[in-house]
Order: structure tokens, then C-alpha cells, then sequence
């Protein structure tokens, strides 16, 4: 004859304490799952991009290397890379840095490029553009295509001391008329920033193409800002060098 063993109080005591304790850690999973989903920890990694000098630009001297970058959090840091050595970092926009190509042979091509980082150490990296080395003389700020989309200021950062001339052209390939290009010093390149009233060195306002040949007022940082008002990309050819 088998008996069936019928749980006693302790037996049930035990059984529910391990219901409770079973309950409990799901409990617990369920509350860092809700955790981490509500919070949200950020994976995406920033982007950058090289605005300054162009792909193929024949530069020489110190060169001074811009960047834009994008984070949907925030952007930390922006490093600069030349030919896979670090040159500088920037951790405020506009982003720059300088590169010393003095010692650089005459007719050597280098490669530029960059890396954002965002409040969580992720990593953005831009394309990798080349350089060659030019012949001294005049300096190149921008030789090549720029594409300007609809509803956006775009600027070019390059140095430059009283005495030097800013002289070029530029020319609308594709989409129209571009809305403005203007010069501005350190000074009214902040005020423009801030929406405040600003000045200009040179501007050229709706044109298809413009040449300009002025001199420098002020030394240190010169921003050439491209407007597009329209509602298509304008594609402009731009040679301009310092002198």
C-alpha cells in the first residue's frame, strides 16, 4: 500500500516562499528591462564632415582643416586626422584645426579626414579627402564643386592677415541662383550666429556668377558663408585663393 504525502503547514510555507521569491525576481527584470527601455541608452554615432580645404585642393604652409558635425544628443569632441596622424582636436563649433604642411614635399598628396565623438564616446567618421602639395605662392581657400541645400547657410573657415587679398570667382552650375555669399570677419561671423546685426567684408546677393578680389581687414579666422533661400540644392564652382 503507497501513501500520498499531504504538504503540512511548513511544506506550504516553503512552497509560497519560493512563489515570492520567484515572483520577485521576475519582478526585478521587469523593472531594469522598463529601465533601460525608458531611459534610452544612446548608440547612434554622430556625423561629420570635411568642409575645408576641398578633395584635390592643392594647398601649402599651415592649413587650416574645418569640419561640420551633427549629433542628435550633443557632439564632444571633433578630431583631426592627416595622413592618419593626429593634428588637433576642437571641441566647440565650428570645429578647425591646423596642420603645419610646411615640411611637406611639393607635388605629394596627403589624406585628411576627421572623427566626432557624442556625450557617450560613440564615434562618427568622415570621409577621407587628399591634398596636394602646391607650388608657393598663392594659397588655396576653396578650388572645386560646393553644394548648397535648400535652407541652409553653409561657411568655409580659412586664416589670413591684413595685407593678404582674397581674390576668385564662383559660378552656379545647377539649381538656379545662389540666395548670397558673403565674407565676414571672426566678429560678425559670431553676430551672425547669434542672429544679430552683422557686416559684411564683400557679398554678392541672387547671382549665377560673381568674381571677387578684396583685401583683408581684420587678421586671424575669415568665414565665406554660402545662403541658399530657394527650394532646390544649388550646385556652385568655386576657385578662390589668398594672396
Amino acid at each position: 500500500m503507497s501513501f500520498r504525502k499531504v504538504p503540512g503547514k511548513k511544506d506550504k510555507g516553503q512552497s509560497a516562499a519560493r512563489l515570492a521569491a520567484v515572483v520577485g525576481a521576475l519582478a526585478t527584470v521587469t523593472v531594469f528591462v522598463g529601465c533601460d527601455w525608458l531611459l534610452g541608452f544612446d548608440t547612434t554615432p554622430p556625423t561629420c564632415q570635411i568642409t575645408s580645404p576641398a578633395d584635390s585642393a592643392s594647398i601649402n604652409g599651415t592649413v587650416t582643416i574645418a569640419a561640420t558635425a551633427f549629433d542628435s544628443v550633443g557632439v564632444e569632441r571633433v578630431e583631426f586626422y592627416a595622413d592618419g596622424a593626429l593634428v588637433g582636436t576642437d571641441s566647440l563649433a565650428p570645429y578647425s584645426a591646423s596642420w603645419d604642411a610646411t615640411s611637406k614635399a611639393e607635388g605629394t598628396w596627403h589624406s585628411l579626414s576627421c572623427i566626432a565623438y557624442d556625450d557617450a564616446q560613440n564615434r562618427g567618421y568622415s570621409d577621407t579627402i587628399a591634398v596636394v602639395i602646391g607650388a608657393i605662392g598663392p594659397t588655396s581657400v576653396y578650388h572645386g564643386e560646393l553644394e548648397v541645400t535648400p535652407g541652409v547657410a553653409r561657411w568655409i573657415l580659412f586664416r589670413a592677415a591684413v595685407g593678404d587679398t582674397l581674390s576668385g570667382d564662383l559660378q552656379v552650375v545647377s539649381g538656379g541662383t545662389l540666395t548670397r555669399f558673403a565674407w565676414l570677419d571672426s566678429v560678425n561671423h559670431r553676430k551672425f550666429l547669434s542672429s544679430e546685426p552683422y557686416s559684411t567684408v564683400f557679398e554678392a546677393n541672387s547671382f549665377v556668377q560673381t568674381s571677387v578680389k578684396q583685401a583683408v581687414t581684420a587678421s586671424g579666422k575669415q568665414y565665406l558663408l554660402f545662403v541658399n533661400s530657394s527650394s532646390a540644392a544649388v550646385k556652385c564652382w568655386v576657385r578662390l585663393v589668398l594672396e
